[in-house]
């Protein structure tokens, strides 16, 4: 297939494009290079013969640089910090909302497929916080004994939240809003022009390449930040929030899979993530950095909870394993052991860019 990654020189964008090239497609990545030490990825692209175009998604007019026939675009460009939303929300809107607009105009003109990459932020924090939870030693688990009355469409304690669940309550976040928004807009696009779209709902991704920071790829923020000797915090919660940890290798296969089948499946959100086995606490990652370093980690604990923050979430990847046969294959410890290697054998570049 010939195809379009948006967003192409960051974290995720740059996994899929190299990936996508491997599996013998031909992929033209676009980017506008904003983000921190992803000017860096333009010349391995270009090494593997991924062609280049330096566009903003935000300006419709850049889009003029992609001339020719595509199959698809895979949307993976966002501004993607909940913290960053609460600073500037107006370029939450102007990139994850009207970006992705002039993405759907270039496709409906140009008759090509999309792969949006959204988030579990679209699901409203006040409906998730409402689910019964339990303290364990490490963490917050969600109480399956609890008032059946207190469960809701979409949530299974065992396996957590599919895209059954609700969209309807509060304090999704601005980030959060913004690629809901986006969602709409894309299955508007598809019943009004029949476009074959595709929305993944995604959890956290971490993985070797990631410029991981405070506000946003926090699992490999914890990893660099136990190498390099320097603390961390725990805000509100104890530390025991959950997540559930999908790794980019596990991203790019699916994405390759979606590729196929696109066609079948056109209109489809699914919630993808790594699911009950790949979840994991904040005091359980520092636990799991100290192990596999053999160092302490030092850590503060802030009482403080963030805006939008929300106790657990773990992703039911029920619906997508059925369907595509797709199945999370790395382990935390796996993914974990392979950032911490990245980041051995990086440690000079991330220094450099001020990580």
């Amino acid at each position: 297939m010939k195809l379009i990654i948006t967003g192409g020189c960051g974290f995720v964008g740059f996994n899929l494009a190299t990936f996508l090239v491997d599996c013998g497609h031909q992929v033209t990545v676009f980017d506008n290079l904003a983000r921190r030490g992803s000017e860096t990825n333009v010349a391995a692209l270009r090494r593997k013969d991924i062609g280049f175009i330096h566009g903003d998604i935000r300006n419709p007019e850049d889009f003029s640089g992609l001339s020719g026939k595509f199959d698809c675009l895979i949307e993976c460009s966002a501004q993607p910090s909940v913290v960053s939303g609460y600073t500037n929300p107006v370029f939450d809107f102007n990139t994850n909302v009207t970006g992705v607009i002039n993405c759907l105009e270039f496709c409906r003109r140009a008759e090509t497929g999309l792969i949006f990459l959204s988030s579990s932020r679209v699901y409203p924090a006040d409906k998730i916080n409402a689910l019964p939870v339990i303290e364990t030693d490490t963490r917050w688990e969600w109480d399956p004994g609890g008032n059946a009355a207190q469960f809701s469409m979409g949530f299974d304690p065992h396996k957590g939240i599919s895209a059954e669940f609700t969209l309807d309550g509060r304090y999704r976040t601005i980030y959060g809003a913004s690629k809901a928004s986006a969602e709409f807009f894309c299955r508007e696009y598809a019943d009004a022009f029949n476009l074959k779209i595709i929305v993944n709902r995604c959890g956290v991704i971490a993985g070797q390449g990631q410029f991981g920071v405070v506000d946003q790829g926090w699992l490999t923020f914890w990893a660099m930040s136990c190498y390099l000797n320097r603390p961390v915090s725990y805000y509100g919660h104890k530390g025991k929030q959950v997540r559930d940890i999908l790794f980019i290798e596990d991203l790019c296969r699916l994405i390759e899979v979606q590729l196929k089948e696109i066609n079948n499946y056109s209109g489809c959100a699914w919630n993808v993530g790594g699911g009950r086995t790949n979840s994991i606490s904040l005091v359980e990652a520092t636990s799991l950095m100290e192990r596999l370093m053999n160092r302490k980690m030092a850590v503060r604990l802030q009482d403080n909870v963030r805006k939008g923050d929300v106790v657990i979430y773990i992703t039911d990847n029920t619906k997508v394993s059925e369907e595509l046969n797709w199945y999370p294959t790395v382990s935390l410890e796996k993914g974990v052991n392979g950032i911490l290697k990245w980041i051995a054998d990086s440690k000079d570049r991330l220094i450099g860019a001020g990580l």
